[in-house]
């Protein structure tokens, strides 16, 4: 009888420890499916536009990025802003798969932004709305592309960052004000954490097509080796409005409408990774003659993975009445030329075209991979 009624006693209490291990797992994973449904990564893959990145000026200081609603530092002098601040839910609203996909697994695998994508320009009337069009366009990338505008026009950096971008000064000029390019880059691989950073001339728009390919060539650890620079071609469209730029699908549309595949002499992006040795670039200058065509030459010759991204990147330039030759009507057009005639006597500039890369990414039904070009043209001879 004792026995009957001590086993009874366990038999009650192991139910009873049971239940409540139960219990408190179920209430664990309720609150923390709870927690991951409310975190900024969620509701940004629900549609939920103004949950964006913040970052602190220098946030290699604790290794990670993580996501804010709030915001309203604003430049102060030449002093970068610290933070980014939320900006009202844009035409962006409904999100592809393939996109969601894209940020779920940059959230899942790293903790910083896939691409740090800078710019820089002057206001002015006259390229108010592409600016204004850039500006929703790069931000539409976010949170895996982190827009970035260098100025020293502290109007310009207000209102850029009330719209979501982060700002740095201009540090380094030279031909008549023209800004130093790789003074840009270390700027931004020194404030900012990112697997690559990018260098876009600021009447040039993007599409969700730019994550996929970078993605691709992260994967690709067997093609794609040490320093890397990805350039492409550009797709000329002539005043583009604002209506045609609310969203990749209407770009795109635009762009086979419309739109004119460019030279490959003209390079407008400059993708490269993190590791990628600015600092032993000349002062080449943007907006003038040489430089790009400069730097893919430059990247062959020091044997970099050079890849051509035509083939997956819609890279659209906003055409205007200034025409798709702005670069040669600058003060100081031959600014670079010289300066890298001094450093390297003759050049063989066209070895630098973007269809001298020997890579270049290419759709293969449903993704995107890195092959190497079969042959190369006889100008493209280093």
């Amino acid at each position: 009888m004792c026995a009957q009624v001590f086993r009874s006693h366990s038999l009650t209490k192991v139910l009873l420890l049971s239940f409540s291990c139960i219990f408190v797992y179920l209430y664990l994973y309720y609150e923390a499916l709870e927690k991951r449904n409310n975190s900024a990564v969620y509701r940004f893959l629900r549609g939920d536009q103004t949950i964006i990145w913040k970052t602190k000026i220098d946030p290699k200081e604790n290794g990670t990025l993580q996501f804010n609603e709030s915001s309203n530092k604003t430049l102060d002098n030449n002093k970068s802003v610290s933070t980014i601040p939320a900006l009202p839910v844009t035409k962006f609203k409904k999100l592809s798969e393939p996109w969601t996909n894209s940020i779920k697994e940059s959230f899942v695998n790293r903790t910083n932004p896939l691409l740090t994508l800078f710019t820089t320009w002057k206001a002015g009337k006259d390229k108010y709305t592409v600016h204004n069009i850039t500006t929703l366009n790069w931000l539409s990338l976010r949170p895996l592309i982190m827009p970035v505008l260098f100025t020293n026009e502290t109007s310009l950096a207000e209102e850029c960052s009330r719209k979501g971008w982060s700002v740095l000064p201009v540090r380094a000029v030279a031909a008549q004000g023209a800004p130093v390019l790789k003074h840009m880059y270390l700027d931004v691989i020194k404030r900012f954490s990112s697997e690559f950073y990018a260098f876009a001339n600021s009447d040039i728009l993007f599409t969700d097509k730019l994550v996929e390919t970078l993605f691709a060539v992260l994967k690709d650890k067997s093609t794609v080796k040490g320093h890397t620079l990805i350039v492409g071609k550009r797709t000329n469209v002539n005043n583009i409005t604002m209506s045609e730029s609310s969203s990749w699908k209407d770009l795109e549309s635009v762009s086979k409408k419309r739109g004119t595949l460019f030279y490959s002499f003209a390079e407008d992006y400059f993708v490269t990774s993190a590791s990628y040795p600015w600092k032993d670039i000349p002062e080449i200058v943007i907006g003038r003659r040489a430089y790009d065509n400069w730097l893919v030459l430059n990247a062959r010759r020091m044997k970099h993975s050079v890849l051509d991204a035509s083939g997956t990147i819609l890279a659209i330039h906003q055409t205007t009445k200034a025409g798709n030759y702005e670069g040669s009507k600058h003060p100081d057009t031959s600014y670079n030329d010289k300066l890298l005639a001094k450093l390297y006597k003759k050049i063989p500039y066209s070895a630098g075209y973007a269809d001298c890369a020997e890579l270049i990414t290419k759709k293969d039904k449903t993704k995107i991979v890195i092959a190497r070009r079969l042959k190369l043209a006889h100008y493209c001879k280093l």
